[in-house]
């Protein structure tokens, strides 16, 4: 019986691969040629034909490549995943988790009058935003992220009142009855503020000292 994984590293380049890919690819390949020739046997060919028969329809340039693309691919979305999605869901979940337990709390917030309309400040909960968005920048450097991906999730909590606000407008104006020139636009403008730039400007404060692109493993 031949050494099929050994067959399969003389044959199929995998130079691009880690080591642990390299050896699950090899792996899976050498089960698959033995499950092929074990078929062939079956039907009464002898081992050398078996065998001959297993590794003829096989291109072994083409599949290398086809390896490498789909590893490559998969690797990728591996490291996207690690370093920018991952992070910013922990940072989504923990800092309008902590808001709403200073709401259940019974927290008051501190509110300013501008002109007749009201700016409702969470001010214990501004104050921790930094902290917030140096600890999900923290989190994606440690997965090596770029410095993009840092400030992605440094900012992730403003960024997803943001995109809400963005889905909610059009929606409003859609299914409202007022038209644009009826719309409360000051007010909407000052929700803004209250909500993505106040606490953008607070998470950035946060986030700023790990954009830095110093490696944390020489550190």
């Amino acid at each position: 019986m031949p050494d099929w994984e050994q067959l399969v590293r003389e044959h199929l380049a995998t130079r691009g691969l880690s080591h642990s890919a390299e050896e699950d690819v090899i792996a899976e390949l050498a089960a698959h040629l033995e499950d092929s020739c074990e078929q062939e046997r079956t039907r009464g060919r002898s081992a050398a034909e078996a065998r001959k028969r297993a590794l003829a329809n096989i291109e072994w340039r083409q599949l290398a490549r086809r390896i490498r693309a789909a590893k490559c691919k998969e690797d990728e979305m591996n490291q996207r995943t690690r370093s920018l999605w991952m992070p910013a869901m922990v940072n989504l979940l923990v800092a309008p988790g902590l808001l709403m337990i200073l709401q259940k709390l019974g927290v008051h917030p501190r509110v300013v009058w501008v002109g007749d309309m009201a700016l409702v400040l969470y001010l214990p909960w501004l104050v921790t935003l930094p902290v917030f968005g140096a600890a999900g920048a923290f989190l994606a450097k440690r997965a090596q992220a770029s410095s993009l991906h840092r400030l992605v999730v440094g900012l992730a909590p403003a960024l997803a009142i943001l995109g809400s606000f963005a889905v909610m407008l059009p929606l409003s104006l859609a299914i409202g009855t007022a038209h644009l020139s009826g719309f409360p636009w000051v007010y909407f403008a000052l929700t803004i503020f209250n909500w993505v730039v106040l606490p953008s400007l607070a998470l950035l404060a946060g986030t700023l000292p790990l954009l830095r692109k110093t490696d944390l493993r020489r550190a």
